[in-house]
């Protein structure tokens, strides 16, 4: 026979305590509608009069402010829909995260092609360096595109002087930050510095290692037979 007696047992905490939070969990995961969810942010932006990720996520009765990225794509787009815009310009916060997931897909992007044409490739986990043939050091930079007041386009390259790669691929951006613009082929000892700035247009001494893609890259990687080279 099962008997059952309730508080047998001390309670880690108050009872109330816990079906609030239980109330609150079976809240959270209820699947809001778009349209309520937009609600909500009006809602709370007309009780407080600005919004922040951290007011979303206190709020009882909203999904948390990772929902609204997963839903619309960021904040600053589902601030839109509600016609609400930041004091401050959080633009740079977005294209700086968008760019750092961006990252880790292009470094898998790279490494596929590679194993493709029969290269080796070791990819180290803390510093995403790539290793290709266990002969020299790829690193993968992602220049982000910034506009001048005058509208002109710039690019800052930063190489990882201190993992020492022998060839850098700078990906450049476009001028939304969205989309995969070039490539350029950077050796470590033609540029030895820590960084450089690009224009649209940077003359010979740089725009002769530009590449529309990375193909060129792939056949420095791709191995030779011997007696076919001989």
């Amino acid at each position: 026979m099962l008997v059952r007696a309730a508080g047998a047992f001390e309670a880690i905490v108050p009872p109330d305590l816990f079906f609030r939070a239980a109330a609150m969990i079976v809240e959270r995961n209820r699947r809001f509608t778009e349209a309520e969810m937009l609600d909500g942010l009006k809602a709370l932006r007309d009780m407080h009069g600005h919004l922040s990720a951290l007011m979303i996520d206190e709020h009882d009765n909203l999904p948390s402010s990772s929902a609204y990225r997963t839903r619309f794509g960021s904040l600053l787009r589902a601030y839109k829909l509600i016609g609400y815009t930041p004091q401050r310009d959080y633009r740079y916060v977005e294209i700086n995260r968008f760019l750092r997931e961006l990252h880790a897909d292009l470094v898998s992007e790279t490494v596929q092609p590679i194993e493709g044409v029969g290269a080796s490739v070791v990819r180290d986990p803390a510093t995403d360096l790539l290793v290709i043939n266990g002969e020299f050091i790829t690193s993968i930079v992602v220049a982000r595109c910034l506009q001048t007041p005058t509208g002109s386009l710039r690019w800052k390259v930063r190489f990882d002087t201190g993992l020492h790669p022998d060839i850098t691929i700078a990906i450049r951006m476009d001028a939304e930050n969205r989309s995969v613009m070039d490539y350029y082929l950077l050796p470590h000892l033609d540029f030895p510095a820590d960084r450089i700035r690009m224009q649209e247009e940077n003359g010979l001494h740089l725009d002769a290692y530009r590449v529309d893609s990375l193909d060129p890259f792939l056949n420095l990687t791709t191995r030779s037979n011997i007696r076919r080279a001989a």
